[in-house]
């Protein structure tokens, strides 16, 4: 761990707990600002410098409360439009299941510390009309359906993603064990119709979700934090249970090192090789992982159904080449109704790539170059090491 990586976690160490963390006093703090808007942790920070008093430069100070006030103000208008939201579902008798950051930001010491950029509700498919209803008649627009969910968006103040499942039917393995995830929900006293998971299965889908991330191209700093509060609030739960499920994911392993790193940062444990590893790895991921390393997970993965890795070079070309019928489909609305004109379609589409598209086009090219049976091993390598694979069925 580098003393950067140090001085950093002991300012989220400061900020949670309230503490005076003995931080170094070269410490650059572009860097540090620069860090914290990459993986959306700057009122940690902030609050971090607060309690622990830090004397900034004039300039460097104003950036990190100017950043902070922003993540303040827009965390108030987040939880009003939540709550007004959560409540007209209740008027309107709409089951309802908030997730992640929608719950995890009240475990922590103040809300705005844990930035959201969406906020992530279960609901049930079958009361999307009432739902469609309510969601319009206050004052959001609907924006597109994904395979798992109905993303709604007021305005830039936030977004909400309807879920139809907690997990996308494509993490095969995770859906596998998740189905909807209604099964999960146990009835909230304090409400008529809001729903929440135990604590034991809130902190393992929270892994989940982050170790989804984790392969999918990487994770940032905010994740393991939410492990870390998730942990907090599971002290006194069903271990055993935990770990058995976890096992079940295929998740275990990965734990014991998420948790060996979590137990370094914040209760200073002896780091070791992995700790530093995944250290590394989540510091140069930013928020959600970066391009090279999402392009390589979809590499892994197709290397999965082809079990050659120097195969899915090709049949990524193939795919940009010609693009299958679906996805056509949504660029061209028309193939739909005659989908007899698709080889057509895709001359036009190949002309125009080359005419009009020149920068898209050398940067597809670009990210073929990445993918070679080197970095593909390389990567899958790089999970298994940390206990991570794609565990699909073909």
């Amino acid at each position: 761990m580098t003393d950067f990586q140090k001085s950093v976690i002991l300012l989220i160490k400061s900020a949670l707990n309230n503490t005076n963390e003995n931080i170094p006093e070269n410490l650059i703090w572009k860097d540090v600002i620069e860090t914290g808007n990459r993986h959306q942790i700057i009122p940690l920070l902030y609050y971090g410098a607060v309690n622990s008093k830090i004397q900034i430069a004039q300039e460097d100070k104003a950036l990190l409360e100017n950043a902070a006030f922003r993540y303040i103000f827009r965390d108030q208008n987040q939880q009003y439009q939540t709550d007004t939201v959560f409540k007209a579902f209740e008027k309107n008798e709409i089951d309802y299941m908030p997730l992640k950051g929608t719950v995890l930001k009240y475990y922590y010491p103040k809300t705005e510390m844990r930035p959201m950029s969406d906020a992530d509700i279960l609901i049930k498919p079958e009361q999307y009309d009432r739902i469609r209803t309510v969601m319009s008649g206050l004052g959001f627009e609907e924006k597109y359906e994904s395979d798992h969910e109905l993303v709604w968006k007021k305005k830039d103040i936030i977004l909400f993603e309807l879920h139809k499942r907690i997990i996308p039917s494509y993490n095969k393995d995770y859906y596998t064990y998740y189905g909807d995830g209604w099964r999960l929900a146990k009835k909230d006293d304090n409400f008529g119709h809001r729903y929440h998971m135990s604590a034991e299965d809130e902190l393992i889908y929270n892994f989940t979700h982050m170790a989804k991330h984790y392969r999918d191209g990487g994770i940032g700093i905010r994740h393991i934090i939410d492990i870390y509060v998730c942990q907090a609030k599971t002290v006194n739960s069903d271990e055993i249970y935990i770990k058995n499920e976890l096992k079940k994911l295929k998740l275990w392993d990965f734990y014991v090192n998420v948790d060996k790193t979590i137990k370094v940062w914040f209760e200073n444990d002896t780091p070791n090789e992995k700790t530093d590893f995944i250290t590394d790895y989540i510091f140069t991921s930013g928020s959600y992982g970066t391009k090279e390393r999402k392009i390589l997970s979809a590499a892994v993965k197709d290397s999965k159904s082809t079990k050659n890795t120097s195969q899915v070079r090709y049949k990524k070309l193939f795919s940009l080449i010609f693009m299958p019928y679906k996805s056509m489909c949504v660029k061209y609305h028309f193939l739909i109704k005659y989908p007899f004109l698709l080889p057509v379609m895709w001359v036009v589409r190949w002309i125009s790539a080359i005419f009009l598209k020149k920068d898209n086009v050398r940067h597809q090219i670009d990210n073929l170059n990445t993918i070679s049976s080197e970095n593909i091993d390389d990567y899958q390598q790089a999970l298994n090491y940390v206990g991570l694979d794609f565990n699909f069925k073909e």
